[in-house]
């Protein structure tokens, strides 16, 4: 740019040196004739023809010579005119803004260049001073840049915007220009600024006037493309800082995952360890089979219960050990993964058999099921259970026959009652023989009911020899309203004997239930006698009631209920009433509820009460009714 001003200086210079020296020339050349013709004037008379005729000569010479030098200096003025209108072609051609202005900043001549950046006529851009073209916000730089020129006189630079013509010289600068997309300004009502690029040198002509020299240059797409590439910049900067942050979050979420991962092996190492450990401390054998029903793994619990060391039983069948083991494609067996224990039978390596409980675990590896059995040898609890059951059956019994004691009275006035009827069938037998015409009809009729009266004395004694004799459970279908009138049969002496009121609430086809009917009849007696022995408390005048209740539960199950409205039991009474050897009688033991309790539990039931004082007291229990499934085993 600094050649460029250089070039256009030294240009303008020798135009204008050229017309002074030609225009010293003439002159010269004017006063040389006039001197010698002024001293032919004064010497032509006196002259000779001869140095006439050299005056002549020489006067012609100098004709040639002028005319020569005359010639030359039209050619170079020709010439130079030449170079003058290529330069002035150039000056106008220029894709760059020329302008001289004077000392006051006024401009002196401008090209085309310059008049189309700065938006004016070039024929009004002559004095016009160039600061009326800057924006306002560049006004102070601009002044300061022209002071700064003149004061040195070297070359100098400024950047600024342009005013357009029909600008608001009051407007300020605009602060929200985008540079991105449209670099422009919003108080110029869309109108793009224009920046330019002052390069200027301040020179004295032939007439010693100073003249400032400026080019101007349209650095608006180089400012846009700066400042687009600035915020791009930015923006890349922004993007990089926020992408760094969001690396070194995420290193540090991974260091983070890294760590836990490493605790995370290191649990799973000691939870490896301590499952090892329980594995093969577990007294249950633990045992995985594939689809294949062969062994992939048992723990040394195995060998306990079947014989067999576990490196012994890899790669066998799972028959080996269990007879009836549920395969993983039986549909039949519905609850093998549901946690539920079911009991089989297990086969020794002796050859014996080892009875057991198994439960079936389900578990994928790699999308490959496997099943693991996990079996518990339940030989000394078998044992244990027949021990207890042949120990409550004993208990029962002593109850039983403790009962039949106490219902002695009772049961001796039920048998005296057909006994007294016998033998006053056979007296009026006797006397009806004797007779001269005994009525056959009638002594038919009279013997019939002595032997009705015998069968129900038979009846009785049968019951009772029933009830007392000692047997283990036998469990069978039974139906527990026929149960429950069994045991009043009973107790019906009693009842009668002191003034209770029996209602019975049965409801009708009840399921069967499977139980042994002797042990169930020996809850139903106890909960009656219980409840007698209560109402005896009561005063005469007040009506003693029992009720004896049925009904299906909810959850498929029987429940039998004894009501009575006697005194019913206090807070004490009720936590301990089902303890054993607990009694409210005189001369009780405190066994009755205690194994009655036990009865129900063995057949899978549960015995409840509940009591109020002064309103009564009802005692329940529930047994599970005999299903389909029983009935196929």
């Amino acid at each position: 740019m600094s050649d460029l001003l250089n070039s256009h200086l030294n240009i303008e210079h020798i135009d204008d040196r050229a017309k002074a020296l030609l225009d010293e020339h003439h002159e010269a050349i004017r006063k040389r004739a006039e001197i010698m013709l002024a001293h032919s004037g004064t010497e032509i008379s006196r002259m000779s023809n001869d140095d006439i005729k050299k005056l002549l000569f020489e006067f012609q010479v100098h004709q040639i010579e002028l005319r020569m030098q005359n010639e030359e200096l039209n050619r170079a003025y020709q010439e130079l005119a030449e170079s003058r209108d290529d330069y002035a072609h150039l000056y106008d051609s220029s894709p760059l803004g020329y302008l001289t202005l004077n000392e006051a900043g006024l401009i002196q001549k401008a090209n085309i260049a310059a008049a189309t950046l700065l938006d004016c006529p070039r024929t009004e851009l002559v004095n016009k001073r160039f600061g009326e073209f800057i924006h306002p916000s560049d006004q102070d730089h601009y002044y300061l840049f022209i002071h700064e020129l003149l004061a040195k006189k070297n070359y100098q630079v400024l950047n600024a915007k342009i005013k357009h013509t029909n600008d608001s010289p009051t407007d300020p600068e605009c602060r929200q220009i985008q540079f991105c997309t449209e670099f422009l300004c919003p108080c110029d009502k869309g109108k793009p600024l224009t920046y330019i690029e002052c390069c200027a040198r301040a020179v004295y002509d032939h007439k010693n006037a100073l003249q400032i020299y400026l080019i101007l240059n349209n650095v608006t797409e180089r400012r846009q493309a700066q400042e687009t590439i600035a915020s791009l910049n930015e923006k890349l900067e922004a993007k990089i800082r926020r992408q760094t942050n969001e690396l070194t979050a995420t290193n540090l979420n991974l260091i983070k995952k890294v760590e836990e991962l490493r605790r995370s092996k290191h649990q799973l190492i000691e939870r490896e360890a301590k499952l090892n450990s329980i594995f093969n401390a577990s007294v249950e054998g633990i045992i995985t089979i594939n689809l294949s029903d062969i062994i992939v793994s048992a723990n040394a619990a195995v060998e306990t219960i079947f014989g067999y060391k576990p490196e012994e039983l890899i790669g066998c069948n799972i028959s080996k050990l269990l007879h009836s083991s549920p395969s993983y494609y039986d549909p039949s067996y519905t609850l093998k993964f549901d946690g539920q224990i079911r009991e089989i039978e297990g086969i020794h390596k002796n050859g014996g058999i080892v009875p057991l409980d198994l439960s079936v675990a389900e578990f994928s590896i790699d999308n490959i099921p496997y099943l693991t059995y996990i079996v518990r040898d339940t030989s000394i609890r078998k044992y244990r259970e027949q021990q207890d059951k042949e120990h409550l059956d004993e208990l029962a019994h002593v109850t039983r026959l403790g009962l039949m004691g106490e219902m002695a009275s009772g049961i001796a006035h039920e048998v005296n009652q057909p006994l007294s009827a016998i033998s006053s069938y056979t007296q009026a037998s006797l006397n009806l023989i004797t007779t001269e015409n005994p009525d056959m009809v009638k002594l038919t009729e009279i013997l019939y009911k002595a032997q009705q009266q015998a069968l129900r004395a038979g009846q009785i004694i049968h019951r009772m020899r029933e009830f007392v004799k000692s047997h283990s459970m036998h469990r069978s279908t039974t139906n527990v309203n026929a149960l429950i009138h069994d045991a009043v049969s009973l107790c019906i002496a009693e009842l009668k004997q002191n003034d209770i009121k029996l209602t019975f609430e049965l409801e009708n086809n009840l399921p069967l239930i499977d139980a042994d009917h002797i042990q169930i009849e020996q809850v139903i007696i106890n909960l009656i006698r219980n409840s007698i022995d209560a109402l005896q408390n009561l005063p005469a005048k007040q009506q003693r009631e029992l009720v004896i209740h049925s009904h299906l539960t909810l959850n498929d199950g029987v429940q039998i209920r004894v009501k009575d409205n006697g005194p019913g039991l206090n807070e004490y009474q009720k936590q301990k009433i089902l303890t054993p050897f607990y009694t409210t009688k005189a001369n009780g033991m405190g066994m009755g509820l205690s194994i009655s309790r036990s009865l129900v539990e063995a057949h899978e039931g549960t015995l409840y009460f509940n009591s109020q004082l002064e309103k009564g007291s009802t005692f329940y229990f529930t047994l599970p009714i005999r299903r389909k499934s029983d009935e196929r085993k």
